[in-house]
């Protein structure tokens, strides 16, 4: 059976030198709650970058300030409630039960956000994936793990009409950031 991250792997490969170990338990305790766990594998295995020069992804600690995973979602579902009060327009999924949250774990250079919904109850492992459009005024939900969601994308079966029309190299890159 293949797995998400085998997938993305035979669409991108990863960097030739491996990224720094992350003492995962320590992140989850200063973030206040767990990871999935195949996002886990993904950063240990790409690292802080961009995939086609387009999406970036987030890991826990990052040497630009404010870009890495626990600094980006220190305040973050406020952040985004203020936003949306000045639209007057809210997800669903978000407003549907109260203690939900979302995370961010990737960015994109124009397009907005990709997160994990995460509802009180649900595992880690059973986020769905959402991507926002940067005034927030549009958003996908996608029921998959964060790296099945960048392999479908990458491999043309999961059409964002957010983020589709930037990743249409022939062959996709990842470009790691200088540690």
């Amino acid at each position: 059976m293949t797995t998400p991250l085998t997938r993305l792997l035979h669409l991108v490969p990863p960097p030739a030198e491996a990224p720094p170990a992350t003492d995962w338990a320590d992140v989850e305790r200063r973030l206040g709650h767990g990871l999935p766990a195949d996002y886990k594998e993904l950063a240990d295995t790409y690292g802080h970058g961009r995939f086609d020069r387009h999406i970036t992804l987030l890991v826990p600690e990052d040497s630009r300030a404010g870009q890495g995973l626990i600094t980006r979602n220190d305040g973050y579902t406020e952040e985004l409630e203020d936003r949306w009060e000045m639209h007057e327009e809210w997800p669903d999924e978000v407003t549907e039960e109260a203690g939900t949250t979302l995370v961010v774990w990737a960015g994109t250079k124009d397009a907005g956000d990709l997160t994990w919904l995460v509802r009180p109850g649900t595992p880690p492992d059973s986020w769905p994936v959402m991507v926002f459009i940067d005034d927030l005024t549009e958003w996908e939900t996608y029921p998959v793990t964060a790296t099945a969601f960048l392999a479908g994308l990458l491999a043309g079966d999961i059409d964002s009409p957010i983020l589709s029309s930037e990743l249409t190299p022939p062959e996709h890159t990842f470009s790691p950031y200088p540690r």
